[in-house]
């Protein structure tokens, strides 16, 4: 039997008025602060598994936000769950210890317009390994909406200069990331990531830049850009992990539209 258990706080409501200009084009406008509540935690126990969500305050704080995550990642729980029981019951064997389910939501703020809003969710349910993966969004204060990339590129058109250009150096920033982990790497011979304009790095929306983040610059104005993170299995084989790099500002901000290109000044 599952047993959930769970700490949940009713955030305010943010915003009191729409604005009827388009989502990603408005001029910067002074969003009310918010203190977050405490964080949501999920738990869940039966033979062998264990199961936990957390989600954060800045994620509570936000009601659509929140209710796009929380039952998604309970009934996911539940799959896994399910799942690790079934694989008990096919080993033939009454009791068993390592199966899990652990998701981690964290929001930070990109601006004061966007949250940038991350999961991690790792599973073990049977087989040879455990499964990780990323998911990694903008969300809209103003608009109430998870953002895609597409939302924030000047001109997101497959085969567009900015999207040719983004997809470019996204690559370029990926193979530094593998050189720097192996330094006899050969992007040639890397069947993952393909050639220039080619494989996951299209010029295509559609085939790169599923999870991303705006990163503003540090204090001293140096390191933003656009983050991109990849999952196990997206870029690399299981046994490289997870992927982030970062575009940097001066690359991507002239592809963004004014409010998102102003987060990364």
């Amino acid at each position: 039997m599952i047993r959930l258990a769970s700490s949940k706080v009713v955030a305010p409501t943010l915003l009191a008025a729409a604005c009827a200009l388009s989502a990603c084009e408005r001029t910067h406008v002074d969003l009310p602060t918010t203190v977050a509540p405490e964080p949501v935690r999920v738990t869940a126990s039966a033979n062998g598994f264990e199961g936990e969500i957390t989600i954060d305050g800045s994620i509570a704080a936000v009601p659509r936000l929140h209710e796009a995550i929380e039952p998604r990642m309970r009934a996911t729980l539940a799959e896994a769950q399910v799942a690790s029981q079934a694989d008990i019951r096919a080993r033939g064997v009454a009791t068993a210890d390592g199966y899990f389910f652990k998701a981690t939501w964290t929001g930070s703020p990109a601006g004061d317009r966007y949250l940038n809003v991350c999961g991690l969710v790792s599973t073990y349910t049977g087989g040879a390994h455990p499964m990780t993966s990323v998911e990694a969004f903008v969300w809209d204060r103003l608009g109430q909406r998870r953002l895609a990339l597409a939302d924030l590129l000047a001109d997101p058109r497959a085969g567009s200069l900015g999207v040719v250009t983004l997809a470019n150096a996204a690559r370029d920033a990926l193979v530094a990331a593998k050189r720097s982990r192996a330094a006899d790497y050969d992007p040639s011979r890397d069947s993952f990531i393909g050639t220039s304009g080619d494989g996951p790095f299209a010029a295509d929306l559609a085939r790169f830049g599923r999870n991303f983040e705006l990163v503003p610059p540090r204090a001293d104005g140096g390191g933003g850009g656009l983050r991109l993170l990849y999952s196990p299995y997206d870029v690399g084989p299981y046994s490289d992990g997870p992927y982030e790099v970062v575009v940097p500002a001066a690359t991507v901000a002239p592809l963004l539209k004014p409010d998102a290109a102003r987060v990364l000044r």
